[in-house]
């Protein structure tokens, strides 16, 4: 049998691919070989324009929601209440000037002014100036928001002093600069009414 398919082949001329069945019109058309791409090579010669555009430095800016604060007031307020407690005034005094910040920034300026009140009178006692310093500016701060400008004056003229006593020439000129931007504001009406927070008690350390 194979002998007469050799022979039916070979006169009849056909393949004996299996793909046969495509010679004739069926055949798909072939196209020529896509030419090689060159390896590209850059121009030396060749200069960029430079661009004109500038770029514009992008500022952090740090937002806090209202949740996020009222968790650091809790936390402060827990750390102050403990370091009370213990008579770790120092470190209570920087309890205080953070919930100084927080209350800044929800706006209630009274409480904010209290805290940082009682944080410069322990700072005052532990003899940190840097601390007292501080919380000087952060008083003027609170103090002009709430109108009172002479009293803030007042904070100011001493952060100054205690920065030249302690040879801060750069921190010194800072505070020259804000007594002279509001060298002829007046006072102005309280934006509230006052409202005093309940300082964290200094309970006698447990034996």
């Amino acid at each position: 049998m194979k002998y007469f398919l050799f022979l039916f082949l070979c006169f009849t001329g056909l393949s004996a691919s299996a793909q046969w069945w495509r010679i004739g019109p069926l055949k798909h058309k072939r196209y020529p070989q896509i030419a090689p791409v060159k390896n590209y090579v850059f121009n030396k010669n060749y200069i960029l324009g430079s661009s004109q555009v500038k770029p514009v430095p992008i500022k952090a800016v740090k937002l806090r929601s209202y949740y996020d604060l009222t968790q650091a007031e809790n936390r402060f307020m827990k750390s102050a209440q403990h370091n009370m407690r213990f008579r770790e005034y120092n470190i209570a005094s920087y309890n205080f000037s953070d919930l100084a910040k927080v209350y800044m920034e929800l706006n209630r300026l009274s409480e904010a002014k209290w805290f940082l009140l009682q944080s410069n009178r322990i700072s005052r006692l532990q003899n940190d100036h840097r601390h007292t310093f501080l919380n000087l500016l952060s008083l003027a701060s609170v103090k002009i928001d709430m109108g009172d400008v002479s009293l803030a004056r007042e904070d100011l003229i001493e952060a100054r002093g205690i920065a030249n006593a302690r040879g801060w020439r750069s921190e010194s000129a800072e505070v020259d600069k804000k007594i002279q931007s509001i060298k002829d504001v007046r006072n102005s009406a309280p934006k509230a009414e006052l409202k005093y927070a309940d300082m964290p008690p200094a309970e006698t350390k447990s034996k």
